[in-house]
């Protein structure tokens, strides 16, 4: 009985596994674009479009279509474009 429980408690964690990844990687993304949306995303130089503004488009685009390390390389050099330092994870 308690082998069958270990099995199936160790199939669940291999089925899940990725989905949780993820998640904790569109979390990361998520936290890094608020970042850069409330503290590097408001500053305007001569009527231009805002520093870093592009690759905080490009990293978000790639973390929703799941290429998670391509999005989250992105968005932190957006906000080291605006002078701010990367949040920790």
């Amino acid at each position: 009985m308690a082998r069958d429980r270990a099995w199936a408690v160790l199939a669940a964690a291999i089925a899940f596994g990725p989905a949780i990844a993820q998640a904790q990687d569109m979390k990361r993304c998520d936290q890094l674009a608020a970042y850069y949306d409330r503290y590097g995303g408001g500053r305007v130089s001569e009527g231009r479009m805002p520093v870093g503004r592009i690759e905080r488009e490009l990293g978000y685009d790639a973390c929703r279509k799941g290429d998670f390390a391509r999005g989250v390389r992105l968005l932190e050099e957006a906000i080291r474009k605006t002078g701010f330092n990367v949040p920790p994870a």
